[in-house]
Protein backbone atom coordinates (compact mmCIF):
# COMPACT_ATOMS: atom_id res chain seq x y z
CA UNK A 1 0.00 0.00 0.00
CA UNK A 2 1.06 3.61 -0.51
CA UNK A 3 0.44 6.67 1.69
CA UNK A 4 -2.56 8.77 0.74
CA UNK A 5 -1.66 11.96 -1.14
CA UNK A 6 -2.75 15.49 -0.16
CA UNK A 7 -4.66 16.01 -3.40
CA UNK A 8 -6.74 12.93 -2.63
CA UNK A 9 -8.15 14.49 0.55
CA UNK A 10 -10.33 17.54 0.03
CA UNK A 11 -12.62 18.92 2.77
CA UNK A 12 -16.23 18.68 1.66
CA UNK A 13 -15.49 16.00 -0.98
CA UNK A 14 -16.03 12.22 -0.79
CA UNK A 15 -13.10 9.82 -0.86
CA UNK A 16 -12.42 8.28 -4.26
CA UNK A 17 -11.25 4.99 -2.69
CA UNK A 18 -10.93 3.32 0.74
CA UNK A 19 -8.28 4.35 3.25
CA UNK A 20 -6.51 1.91 5.59
CA UNK A 21 -4.20 2.27 8.57
CA UNK A 22 -0.65 0.80 8.45
CA UNK A 23 -1.98 -2.53 9.75
CA UNK A 24 -4.53 -2.77 6.97
CA UNK A 25 -7.58 -1.87 9.07
CA UNK A 26 -10.22 0.16 7.24
CA UNK A 27 -10.26 3.81 8.31
CA UNK A 28 -12.79 5.18 5.84
CA UNK A 29 -14.61 3.61 2.95
CA UNK A 30 -14.85 5.05 -0.55
CA UNK A 31 -17.52 7.75 -0.67
CA UNK A 32 -17.08 8.81 2.96
CA UNK A 33 -17.05 12.60 3.24
CA UNK A 34 -14.00 14.53 4.49
CA UNK A 35 -15.84 16.82 6.87
CA UNK A 36 -13.22 19.11 8.40
CA UNK A 37 -9.54 20.07 8.27
CA UNK A 38 -8.74 18.19 11.47
CA UNK A 39 -10.14 14.99 10.01
CA UNK A 40 -8.23 15.58 6.75
CA UNK A 41 -4.92 15.95 8.62
CA UNK A 42 -5.58 12.79 10.64
CA UNK A 43 -6.32 10.77 7.53
CA UNK A 44 -3.27 12.24 5.80
CA UNK A 45 -1.04 11.13 8.68
CA UNK A 46 -2.52 7.64 9.09
CA UNK A 47 -4.10 6.79 5.77
CA UNK A 48 -2.83 4.30 3.19
CA UNK A 49 -4.28 3.37 -0.19
CA UNK A 50 -4.36 -0.05 -1.86
CA UNK A 51 -3.39 0.62 -5.50
CA UNK A 52 -5.42 -2.39 -6.59
CA UNK A 53 -8.56 -0.54 -5.49
CA UNK A 54 -7.70 2.66 -7.38
CA UNK A 55 -8.23 1.52 -10.94
CA UNK A 56 -10.34 3.98 -12.95
CA UNK A 57 -12.21 2.70 -15.98
CA UNK A 58 -11.92 4.69 -19.19
CA UNK A 59 -15.59 4.62 -20.19
CA UNK A 60 -16.45 5.27 -23.84
CA UNK A 61 -18.87 8.17 -24.25
CA UNK A 62 -22.15 7.46 -25.96
CA UNK A 63 -22.91 9.54 -29.04
CA UNK A 64 -26.37 10.94 -29.80
CA UNK A 65 -28.00 11.30 -33.23
CA UNK A 66 -26.15 14.56 -33.97
CA UNK A 67 -22.77 12.95 -33.39
CA UNK A 68 -22.20 14.88 -30.15
CA UNK A 69 -21.07 12.99 -27.05
CA UNK A 70 -23.99 12.09 -24.79
CA UNK A 71 -22.84 12.74 -21.25
CA UNK A 72 -24.33 10.64 -18.46
CA UNK A 73 -26.95 12.45 -16.35
CA UNK A 74 -25.68 14.00 -13.12
CA UNK A 75 -26.37 11.97 -9.98
CA UNK A 76 -29.62 12.71 -8.21
CA UNK A 77 -29.26 14.61 -4.91
CA UNK A 78 -29.75 12.51 -1.76
CA UNK A 79 -33.38 11.99 -0.73
CA UNK A 80 -32.72 13.01 2.88
CA UNK A 81 -31.76 16.55 1.92
CA UNK A 82 -34.44 16.81 -0.75
CA UNK A 83 -37.20 16.08 1.78
CA UNK A 84 -35.92 18.88 4.00
CA UNK A 85 -35.87 21.27 1.04
CA UNK A 86 -39.41 20.22 0.12
CA UNK A 87 -40.61 21.24 3.59
CA UNK A 88 -39.46 24.79 3.02
CA UNK A 89 -41.42 24.94 -0.21
CA UNK A 90 -44.51 23.57 1.51
CA UNK A 91 -44.26 26.32 4.12
CA UNK A 92 -44.28 28.88 1.28
CA UNK A 93 -47.32 27.19 -0.31
CA UNK A 94 -49.15 27.38 3.02
CA UNK A 95 -48.49 31.10 3.15
CA UNK A 96 -50.03 31.48 -0.30
CA UNK A 97 -53.08 29.42 0.68
CA UNK A 98 -53.56 31.42 3.87
CA UNK A 99 -53.62 34.58 1.77
CA UNK A 100 -56.71 33.09 0.05
CA UNK A 101 -58.18 33.72 -3.35
CA UNK A 102 -55.27 32.61 -5.59
CA UNK A 103 -54.59 29.14 -7.04
CA UNK A 104 -50.79 29.24 -6.81
CA UNK A 105 -50.59 27.58 -3.39
CA UNK A 106 -52.78 24.64 -4.41
CA UNK A 107 -50.79 24.14 -7.61
CA UNK A 108 -47.55 24.06 -5.64
CA UNK A 109 -49.04 21.46 -3.27
CA UNK A 110 -49.85 19.20 -6.24
CA UNK A 111 -46.31 19.66 -7.57
CA UNK A 112 -44.93 18.71 -4.16
CA UNK A 113 -47.12 15.59 -4.11
CA UNK A 114 -45.52 14.43 -7.36
CA UNK A 115 -42.01 15.23 -6.12
CA UNK A 116 -42.55 13.54 -2.77
CA UNK A 117 -43.85 10.40 -4.46
CA UNK A 118 -40.65 10.23 -6.51
CA UNK A 119 -38.47 10.74 -3.42
CA UNK A 120 -40.24 8.02 -1.43
CA UNK A 121 -40.07 5.66 -4.42
CA UNK A 122 -36.30 6.28 -4.59
CA UNK A 123 -35.59 5.76 -0.89
CA UNK A 124 -38.44 5.48 1.59
CA UNK A 125 -36.01 4.92 4.49
CA UNK A 126 -34.26 8.24 3.86
CA UNK A 127 -37.57 10.06 3.53
CA UNK A 128 -38.87 8.61 6.81
CA UNK A 129 -35.64 9.42 8.62
CA UNK A 130 -35.60 13.01 7.36
CA UNK A 131 -38.95 13.80 8.97
CA UNK A 132 -38.37 11.64 12.05
CA UNK A 133 -35.11 13.41 12.88
CA UNK A 134 -36.06 16.97 11.97
CA UNK A 135 -37.73 18.25 15.12
CA UNK A 136 -36.35 21.78 15.20
CA UNK A 137 -39.22 23.56 13.45
CA UNK A 138 -42.00 22.97 15.98
CA UNK A 139 -43.35 20.11 13.92
CA UNK A 140 -46.10 21.97 12.03
CA UNK A 141 -44.77 21.53 8.50
CA UNK A 142 -42.76 18.39 9.30
CA UNK A 143 -45.86 16.67 10.59
CA UNK A 144 -47.74 17.21 7.37
CA UNK A 145 -44.85 16.02 5.20
CA UNK A 146 -44.51 13.03 7.54
CA UNK A 147 -48.23 12.31 7.20
CA UNK A 148 -48.01 12.51 3.40
CA UNK A 149 -45.14 10.01 3.31
CA UNK A 150 -47.04 7.62 5.56
CA UNK A 151 -50.17 7.99 3.40
CA UNK A 152 -48.20 7.20 0.28
CA UNK A 153 -46.66 4.08 1.79
CA UNK A 154 -49.99 2.81 3.17
CA UNK A 155 -51.89 3.47 -0.04
CA UNK A 156 -49.17 1.89 -2.15
CA UNK A 157 -49.33 -1.22 0.05
CA UNK A 158 -53.09 -1.33 -0.54
CA UNK A 159 -52.54 -0.85 -4.31
CA UNK A 160 -54.91 2.09 -4.47
CA UNK A 161 -55.62 4.08 -7.63
CA UNK A 162 -52.89 6.69 -8.34
CA UNK A 163 -55.47 9.48 -8.43
CA UNK A 164 -56.60 8.55 -4.92
CA UNK A 165 -52.98 8.57 -3.75
CA UNK A 166 -52.54 12.07 -5.18
CA UNK A 167 -55.69 13.35 -3.48
CA UNK A 168 -54.90 11.97 -0.04
CA UNK A 169 -51.26 13.04 -0.11
CA UNK A 170 -52.44 16.56 -1.01
CA UNK A 171 -54.83 16.37 1.95
CA UNK A 172 -51.97 15.28 4.20
CA UNK A 173 -49.88 18.27 3.11
CA UNK A 174 -52.69 20.70 3.96
CA UNK A 175 -54.86 19.21 6.72
CA UNK A 176 -53.52 21.56 9.42
CA UNK A 177 -53.27 24.54 7.09
CA UNK A 178 -55.52 26.79 9.19
CA UNK A 179 -53.50 26.12 12.36
CA UNK A 180 -50.33 27.57 10.82
CA UNK A 181 -50.64 31.08 12.30
CA UNK A 182 -51.00 29.72 15.86
CA UNK A 183 -49.02 26.46 15.62
CA UNK A 184 -45.85 27.77 17.29
CA UNK A 185 -47.84 29.29 20.15
CA UNK A 186 -49.76 26.05 20.73
CA UNK A 187 -46.58 23.95 20.64
CA UNK A 188 -44.85 26.16 23.22
CA UNK A 189 -47.86 26.48 25.52
CA UNK A 190 -47.78 24.45 28.71
CA UNK A 191 -51.09 25.51 30.24
CA UNK A 192 -54.67 24.91 29.13
CA UNK A 193 -55.99 26.43 25.92
CA UNK A 194 -57.95 29.64 26.19
CA UNK A 195 -61.58 29.72 25.02
CA UNK A 196 -60.50 31.46 21.83
CA UNK A 197 -57.78 28.89 21.16
CA UNK A 198 -60.26 26.04 21.66
CA UNK A 199 -62.56 27.65 19.11
CA UNK A 200 -59.69 28.03 16.65
CA UNK A 201 -58.67 24.41 17.06
CA UNK A 202 -62.23 23.14 16.71
CA UNK A 203 -62.80 25.26 13.60
CA UNK A 204 -59.52 24.53 11.78
CA UNK A 205 -60.84 21.67 9.57
CA UNK A 206 -63.72 23.82 8.28
CA UNK A 207 -61.44 26.82 7.83
CA UNK A 208 -58.85 24.77 5.93
CA UNK A 209 -61.53 23.55 3.53
CA UNK A 210 -62.68 27.14 2.94
CA UNK A 211 -59.12 28.24 2.20
CA UNK A 212 -58.59 25.34 -0.20
CA UNK A 213 -61.84 26.04 -2.03
CA UNK A 214 -60.86 29.69 -2.32
CA UNK A 215 -57.66 28.50 -4.04
CA UNK A 216 -59.70 26.51 -6.54
CA UNK A 217 -59.53 23.04 -4.97
CA UNK A 218 -62.61 21.01 -5.92
CA UNK A 219 -61.30 17.46 -5.37
CA UNK A 220 -63.88 15.77 -3.08
CA UNK A 221 -61.40 13.22 -1.66
CA UNK A 222 -58.90 15.95 -0.78
CA UNK A 223 -61.52 18.18 0.84
CA UNK A 224 -63.31 15.37 2.71
CA UNK A 225 -60.08 14.04 4.24
CA UNK A 226 -59.08 17.53 5.43
CA UNK A 227 -62.55 18.22 6.83
CA UNK A 228 -62.91 14.93 8.73
CA UNK A 229 -59.40 13.94 9.82
CA UNK A 230 -60.36 14.58 13.47
CA UNK A 231 -63.49 12.43 13.37
CA UNK A 232 -63.38 9.22 15.44
CA UNK A 233 -65.22 5.93 14.93
CA UNK A 234 -66.99 6.20 18.29
CA UNK A 235 -68.37 9.66 17.50
CA UNK A 236 -66.05 11.51 19.89
CA UNK A 237 -64.31 13.51 17.16
CA UNK A 238 -65.01 16.83 15.47
CA UNK A 239 -66.21 18.94 13.68
CA UNK A 240 -69.36 16.87 12.95
CA UNK A 241 -69.21 13.94 15.40
CA UNK A 242 -69.38 11.34 12.61
CA UNK A 243 -69.38 7.65 13.52
CA UNK A 244 -68.30 4.38 11.89
CA UNK A 245 -68.79 4.11 8.15
CA UNK A 246 -69.90 7.73 7.92
CA UNK A 247 -66.18 8.52 8.04
CA UNK A 248 -64.54 8.07 4.64
CA UNK A 249 -61.51 5.86 4.08
CA UNK A 250 -59.28 8.83 3.34
CA UNK A 251 -60.20 10.60 6.57
CA UNK A 252 -59.63 7.35 8.49
CA UNK A 253 -56.11 7.04 7.10
CA UNK A 254 -55.30 10.69 7.68
CA UNK A 255 -56.55 10.39 11.27
CA UNK A 256 -54.12 7.56 12.00
CA UNK A 257 -51.05 9.20 10.45
CA UNK A 258 -51.93 12.53 12.07
CA UNK A 259 -52.07 10.94 15.52
CA UNK A 260 -48.78 9.12 14.98
CA UNK A 261 -46.86 12.10 13.54
CA UNK A 262 -48.10 14.30 16.39
CA UNK A 263 -47.11 11.86 19.14
CA UNK A 264 -43.52 11.38 17.95
CA UNK A 265 -42.85 15.13 18.14
CA UNK A 266 -42.12 16.96 21.40
CA UNK A 267 -44.29 19.66 22.89
CA UNK A 268 -43.61 22.13 25.67
CA UNK A 269 -45.78 20.09 28.02
CA UNK A 270 -44.35 16.65 27.13
CA UNK A 271 -41.40 14.88 25.55
CA UNK A 272 -41.71 13.21 22.18
CA UNK A 273 -43.38 9.81 22.39
CA UNK A 274 -41.07 7.06 21.17
CA UNK A 275 -42.37 5.65 17.87
CA UNK A 276 -42.84 2.17 19.34
CA UNK A 277 -45.05 3.55 22.11
CA UNK A 278 -46.97 5.74 19.66
CA UNK A 279 -47.74 2.66 17.56
CA UNK A 280 -48.81 0.79 20.68
CA UNK A 281 -51.19 3.62 21.56
CA UNK A 282 -52.73 3.41 18.09
CA UNK A 283 -53.22 -0.32 18.49
CA UNK A 284 -55.10 0.27 21.74
CA UNK A 285 -57.50 2.63 19.91
CA UNK A 286 -58.34 0.19 17.09
CA UNK A 287 -62.02 -0.22 16.47
CA UNK A 288 -63.03 2.47 18.94
CA UNK A 289 -61.37 5.71 17.88
CA UNK A 290 -59.42 4.68 14.77
CA UNK A 291 -59.69 2.17 11.95
CA UNK A 292 -59.16 -1.48 12.90
CA UNK A 293 -56.69 -2.39 10.16
CA UNK A 294 -54.65 0.77 9.60
CA UNK A 295 -52.36 0.63 12.70
CA UNK A 296 -51.22 -2.86 11.68
CA UNK A 297 -50.63 -1.71 8.13
CA UNK A 298 -48.58 1.22 9.43
CA UNK A 299 -46.35 -1.11 11.49
CA UNK A 300 -45.87 -3.38 8.49
CA UNK A 301 -44.75 -0.49 6.31
CA UNK A 302 -42.52 1.54 8.66
CA UNK A 303 -41.54 -1.07 11.26
CA UNK A 304 -41.68 -0.99 15.04
CA UNK A 305 -38.52 1.16 14.99
CA UNK A 306 -38.84 3.44 11.94
CA UNK A 307 -35.75 4.95 10.31
CA UNK A 308 -34.49 7.84 12.41
CA UNK A 309 -35.32 6.12 15.74
CA UNK A 310 -32.50 6.12 18.32
CA UNK A 311 -32.08 2.71 19.98
CA UNK A 312 -29.93 0.91 22.55
CA UNK A 313 -28.59 -2.53 21.59
CA UNK A 314 -27.91 -5.63 23.66
CA UNK A 315 -24.20 -4.93 23.20
CA UNK A 316 -24.61 -1.67 25.12
CA UNK A 317 -24.10 0.42 21.98
CA UNK A 318 -26.48 3.20 20.96
CA UNK A 319 -27.32 3.86 17.33
CA UNK A 320 -29.86 5.24 14.91
CA UNK A 321 -32.12 3.08 12.75
CA UNK A 322 -31.11 3.60 9.13
CA UNK A 323 -33.07 1.02 7.13
CA UNK A 324 -36.11 -1.15 7.73
CA UNK A 325 -35.59 -4.90 7.74
CA UNK A 326 -37.61 -7.87 6.56
CA UNK A 327 -38.78 -8.20 10.16
CA UNK A 328 -40.68 -5.14 11.46
CA UNK A 329 -38.83 -5.31 14.79
CA UNK A 330 -35.32 -5.91 13.39
CA UNK A 331 -34.07 -2.95 11.32
CA UNK A 332 -30.50 -2.02 10.46
CA UNK A 333 -28.78 0.39 12.84
CA UNK A 334 -25.74 2.65 12.52
CA UNK A 335 -23.67 2.72 15.71
CA UNK A 336 -23.27 6.17 17.26
CA UNK A 337 -22.02 5.35 20.78
CA UNK A 338 -19.70 2.53 21.81
CA UNK A 339 -20.61 0.10 24.56
CA UNK A 340 -18.33 1.99 26.98
CA UNK A 341 -20.20 5.24 26.37
CA UNK A 342 -17.60 6.86 24.10
CA UNK A 343 -18.22 8.46 20.71
CA UNK A 344 -18.04 5.92 17.86
CA UNK A 345 -15.74 7.43 15.22
CA UNK A 346 -16.84 4.73 12.75
CA UNK A 347 -20.61 4.25 12.56
CA UNK A 348 -20.62 0.54 11.76
CA UNK A 349 -23.86 -1.00 10.59
CA UNK A 350 -25.54 -3.45 12.96
CA UNK A 351 -27.95 -6.22 12.01
CA UNK A 352 -30.42 -6.30 14.90
CA UNK A 353 -31.47 -9.86 14.12
CA UNK A 354 -28.19 -10.92 15.71
CA UNK A 355 -28.48 -11.57 19.45
CA UNK A 356 -25.49 -9.36 20.27
CA UNK A 357 -27.05 -6.41 18.45
CA UNK A 358 -30.71 -6.97 19.25
CA UNK A 359 -32.62 -3.82 20.15
CA UNK A 360 -33.17 -3.54 23.89
CA UNK A 361 -35.12 -0.28 23.82
CA UNK A 362 -35.76 2.90 21.93
CA UNK A 363 -34.38 5.98 23.68
CA UNK A 364 -35.32 9.67 23.50
CA UNK A 365 -33.82 11.36 20.47
CA UNK A 366 -33.16 14.60 22.36
CA UNK A 367 -30.72 12.78 24.65
CA UNK A 368 -28.42 12.02 21.72
CA UNK A 369 -28.91 15.10 19.55
CA UNK A 370 -25.16 15.83 19.47
CA UNK A 371 -24.57 12.50 17.74
CA UNK A 372 -27.26 13.09 15.11
CA UNK A 373 -26.26 16.47 13.70
CA UNK A 374 -24.38 14.96 10.76
CA UNK A 375 -26.24 11.69 10.25
CA UNK A 376 -27.66 12.54 6.80
CA UNK A 377 -24.70 10.61 5.30
CA UNK A 378 -26.27 7.33 6.42
CA UNK A 379 -28.77 7.70 3.59
CA UNK A 380 -26.48 9.31 0.99
CA UNK A 381 -25.90 6.11 -0.99
CA UNK A 382 -29.55 5.34 -1.69
CA UNK A 383 -31.81 2.51 -0.55
CA UNK A 384 -30.73 -0.90 0.66
CA UNK A 385 -32.50 -4.12 -0.26
CA UNK A 386 -34.78 -5.14 2.59
CA UNK A 387 -33.82 -8.72 3.45
CA UNK A 388 -36.53 -11.34 3.61
CA UNK A 389 -37.40 -12.53 7.15
CA UNK A 390 -34.90 -15.01 8.64
CA UNK A 391 -32.28 -14.39 5.94
CA UNK A 392 -28.90 -12.79 6.65
CA UNK A 393 -28.66 -9.10 5.79
CA UNK A 394 -25.69 -7.86 3.74
CA UNK A 395 -22.97 -6.12 5.69
CA UNK A 396 -22.83 -2.36 5.21
CA UNK A 397 -19.66 -0.34 4.98
CA UNK A 398 -18.58 1.81 7.92
CA UNK A 399 -19.07 5.57 7.73
CA UNK A 400 -16.59 8.06 9.18
CA UNK A 401 -18.14 10.59 11.54
CA UNK A 402 -16.62 13.95 12.54
CA UNK A 403 -15.06 14.46 15.91
CA UNK A 404 -17.46 16.63 17.93
CA UNK A 405 -18.37 17.62 21.44
CA UNK A 406 -20.40 14.66 22.70
CA UNK A 407 -21.67 13.32 25.97
CA UNK A 408 -19.13 11.68 28.22
CA UNK A 409 -21.25 8.64 28.98
CA UNK A 410 -24.45 6.87 28.08
CA UNK A 411 -27.35 6.93 30.56
CA UNK A 412 -28.18 3.62 32.19
CA UNK A 413 -30.64 1.45 30.23
CA UNK A 414 -34.28 1.62 31.15
CA UNK A 415 -36.60 -1.37 31.20
CA UNK A 416 -37.15 -2.85 27.73
CA UNK A 417 -40.49 -2.00 26.19
CA UNK A 418 -42.96 -4.56 24.97
CA UNK A 419 -43.76 -4.86 21.28
CA UNK A 420 -46.43 -2.62 19.80
CA UNK A 421 -49.84 -4.26 19.93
Amino acid sequence: MRPVQEEELVVGQPLAWPLFDPAGKLLADAGAMVLCEAQRLTLLQRGFVDPALCLVEDDTLLVDETGEPELPPPPLPPVFGEVRALKRRLADAHMQLLAAGTPEGALVVLELVTELQALVARDADAALAAVQLDLDDGGHISRQVHAAILCQMALRARERDPAEVDSLMAAALTYDLALGPIADTLNRQQGELSAQQRRQVSAHPDEAVMLLKAAGVEDPLWLDAVLHHHERLDGSGYPHGLMGRDIGDGARLLAVVDIFSAMVRPRAYREAVIARNALRNLFMERGTAVDTELPGLLVKEIGVFPPGTVVRLASGEVGVVTHRGGNAACPRVARLVNANGTFAAVARSRDTREAEHAIVEAVPQARYQAFLSNCARFWADGPQVRPAPNRPAPAAAPVVLPAAAVEASVPAPEDAETAAG
